[in-house]
């Protein structure tokens, strides 16, 4: 019999005893588990144990039919995937040659594991393995029968989220040794098992590598313009045990815009203006690179907004100033104000000059928007009409029966053309009249040809700007309709009497052409104007 021919010295002579090696087994078992956990961390993180069915097909060599029986096994994680474990399993079958008895067939394996998660999910692992192998052939009647050899393993280990897992392998024991049957060459034993996997420490899958994790505190922080903080730095493995920050290699920290916060290798962060910014820190243990970062949002300081006047008035035409101004807390102009008019048609605004177009009401709308945020204010403006500007050319009276601009009339032309000049949007309307000598038809012509008389003047004394005045210029005529000097006595009708040359100077305010301002767009007039438009009329040389 070669009994402990190819047995390794730890298990001695009587590594063939069964009992023996199971106690032996058990004691290392034992021993692994109770190794503290700073030894189990340096030797992997994986301590397991498992039960399995097993059928073998024997070599025929062996002269014993194929078995199939049940098992346990242990396993430890060596350093990262590699690891080492022991199984046995007991079986029972039938010799096959005389005597024809009854024969457990108890195998003894210790093997060296390469386990090899499939990644990411290390749900499933190839575990590979190759080792020692004891093959025990006991009967009844005779001693026991044993081979050693060697045994190499092919796996599948799949696991569950906690320590179970399932594992299926496939065995082949090679025995160069001869039984005790003497019989020459090598007898190749091939087995397919399965069973499940219990985690005494760490979990089902192989060994993870080593990682870890950088941590800054706090995650997200409100910091004022100007102020400084200390962020803390502290990093940990995977298992949570921290790692000193100085065997954190080239550890540095930045800021995703200096111009709102910066940041030193130390953590600390200074607040530089209103806004956001991420700071991150970042290092590299056993040449893993990790990084934290944190929010830290600076926000923008008190600031107000002014509008002086908040109220005003002024005429069509006309324009008044309003003042905005908008600083914040440190007394810093914020910049350009936004205006706006809620009727441009009542009054516009430009840079603060708001220009009276209607009589109304209307707000103007002072607005900015600076550090996130926006603010308004609005002032009430009251745009006023005012009486018609009108000239009578009260000094430029038309000759009797007659329509040529008289001389001593060409300084009250020249005034109109001056405010004309100025207010490039002032419209004016050109109105002719006669005295009441003369029949209805008659006069009409008469008191046309005398606006067309005074148009004709004004264009000429325009010169190279007659042009645009033409276009703001409407002509009607009225006849005798605007009577404005009566004589005290009433129209006698056809046939009217001679004139005597007291009438004539009596009836000189009727031989006219009256000049109007023309109002929100107005054209000519169809009636006579009123008696307080009279009244109320602004000469042309005091529009503004």
């Amino acid at each position: 019999m070669a009994t402990g021919r190819l047995l390794c010295p730890f298990f001695g002579t009587y590594a063939q005893d069964f009992m023996t090696k199971l106690l032996v087994g058990l004691s290392l078992l034992t021993a692994m588990a109770a190794v503290p956990a700073a030894q189990a961390q340096r030797l992997g993180e994986r301590i397991e144990v498992g039960a399995f069915g097993q059928f073998t097909k024997l070599d025929d060599k062996v002269r014993i039919d194929n078995v199939a029986g049940i098992g346990a096994h242990a396993g430890l994680s060596v350093y990262k995937w590699l690891g080492v474990e022991g199984d046995i399993q007991v079986g029972s079958t039938k010799a096959n040659r005389a005597p024809n008895e009854d024969i457990t067939y108890r195998p003894l394996r210790g093997l060296a594991t390469l386990t090899v998660p499939f990644v990411p999910s290390k749900k499933a692992a190839l575990v590979l393995g190759a080792g020692y192998v004891n093959s025990v052939y006991a009967g009844r009647s005779t001693a026991n029968e044993y081979e050693d050899g060697i045994t190499g393993l092919v796996g599948l280990k799949l696991c569950s989220s906690g320590r179970w897992g399932a594992r299926i392998d496939g065995i082949l024991d090679n025995n160069p040794s001869p039984n005790e049957q003497n019989f020459d060459g090598t007898s190749r034993n091939l087995g397919l098992r399965a069973g499940v996997t219990y985690a005494l420490r760490g979990g089902c899958a192989s060994i993870e590598q080593f990682d870890w994790a950088l941590k800054i505190d706090p995650a997200t922080a409100t910091m004022a313009r100007g102020s400084n903080r200390q962020f803390a730095l502290s990093a940990a493995d995977m298992k949570a045990r921290p790692i000193e920050l100085r065997k954190v290699m080239t550890l540095t920290c930045a800021s995703s815009d200096a111009s709102v916060a910066t940041v030193d290798n130390s953590a600390k962060v200074t607040a530089v203006k209103y806004g956001t910014a991420t700071i991150t820190c970042k290092g590299i243990v056993k040449k893993i690179e990790r990084s934290a970062s944190s929010t830290v949002t600076v926000p923008p300081p008190a600031w107000t907004l002014t509008l002086t006047p908040t109220s005003g008035a002024t005429d069509v035409g006309k324009s008044l100033s309003l003042s905005a101004k908008a600083v914040d807390a440190d007394n810093v102009d914020l910049g350009a104000i936004t205006w706006s008019s809620a009727n441009a048609s009542v009054a516009s605004v430009s840079t603060g000059t708001v220009t009276c177009n209607a009589a109304g009401t209307t707000a103007v709308t002072a607005a900015k928007t600076a550090y996130g945020s926006s603010q308004s204010k609005s002032a009430t403006v009251e745009c006023t009409a005012v009486a018609a500007a009108r000239v009578a050319l009260d000094e430029t009276l038309f000759d009797f029966d007659k329509a040529i601009v008289l001389k001593t009339g060409m300084d009250t032309l020249k005034v109109v053309l001056d405010a004309m000049k100025r207010m490039p949007t002032l419209r004016i309307s050109v109105e002719g009249h006669t005295d009441w000598y003369g029949d209805d038809a008659y006069n009409n012509t008469l008191a046309k040809s005398r606006a067309a008389a005074v148009m004709a003047t004004m264009l000429k004394l325009a010169g190279p700007d007659a042009a645009s005045i033409k276009d703001r210029i409407v002509s009607s005529s009225f006849g005798e309709q605007c009577i404005i000097a009566p004589n005290g006595d009433a129209d006698p009708g056809p046939p009217r009497p001679r004139v005597s040359k007291a009438n004539k100077a009596a009836q000189a305010p009727n031989r006219r052409v009256e000049i109007w301002q023309l109002m929100d767009g107005k054209g000519a007039p169809t009636a006579c104007r009123s008696a307080d438009e009279r009244a109320g009329h602004v000469p042309f040389g005091d529009l503004k």
